[in-house]
């Protein structure tokens, strides 16, 4: 039972780290490459041997633990609406994704294009970035609901902000995809919180400490 918590738990940090990334983009302008590299490297994952292998390790996932660990924990910090509006609506989507198997057969054969690539350069290259935009675009961005993001108009006005904010979505539909194969419901986000916070706590102390030897 621990281990599909556990699962659960890297997967809904995944969502959160893609998307709290949209939001340091559309407020500020840009987010950390690091990160954000992380969260798109996911996308190629399509074949992944564990729910870790998908983020490559734990700590290529370490500032969505702690952004859900933020969240969940509302007895010390403020919960972010918006940032929850973003992870309802995408659950929704990946939802309705799931009865589309022509537009999932076309993600997985965009993607399958693109990962050679990756090879090559960083999965945050503007050229991936790019690539993987247009898949949104041509895929998910055709169902309703679509997402509205808010922010400072002048960075959300920017190409290649427009470009990393549908990549870095795509990555959060590819989140919620592990997240129901992990068995998730929208019900265990309203009743579980305790378990997820538990399990939050358990992955974040496996991150080695800045500076550790």
């Amino acid at each position: 039972m621990s281990n599909v918590w556990h699962n659960r738990t890297l997967a809904l940090a995944g969502i959160i780290q893609a998307l709290n990334s949209v939001q340091q983009i559309a407020r500020q302008g840009n987010a950390p490459i690091d990160t954000v590299a992380a969260s798109l490297a996911s996308v190629f994952k399509m074949n992944p041997k564990s729910a870790e292998d998908v983020y490559g390790n734990i700590e290529g996932i370490s500032v969505g633990l702690q952004v859900l660990n933020q969240q969940l924990n509302r007895k010390s910090y403020r919960t972010d609406p918006e940032l929850l509006r973003y992870l309802t609506n995408i659950m929704y989507l990946e939802q309705r994704l799931k009865k589309r198997p022509r537009i999932l057969a076309q993600i997985a054969d965009q993607i399958k294009h693109i990962e050679p690539q990756t090879e090559e350069i960083s999965p945050a290259d503007p050229r991936i970035i790019a690539r993987l935009a247009d898949t949104y675009v041509n895929t998910i961005s055709t169902l309703t609901p679509r997402i509205q993001i808010r922010g400072e108009e002048t960075h959300l006005r920017q190409p290649e902000n427009i470009e990393r904010v549908r990549a870095l979505l795509l990555a959060a539909i590819r989140s919620a995809v592990l997240w129901r194969q992990m068995g998730g419901t929208r019900l265990h986000l309203l009743f579980q919180g305790r378990q997820l916070l538990y399990e939050t706590h358990t992955l974040l102390k496996r991150i080695p400490r800045a500076g550790a030897a």
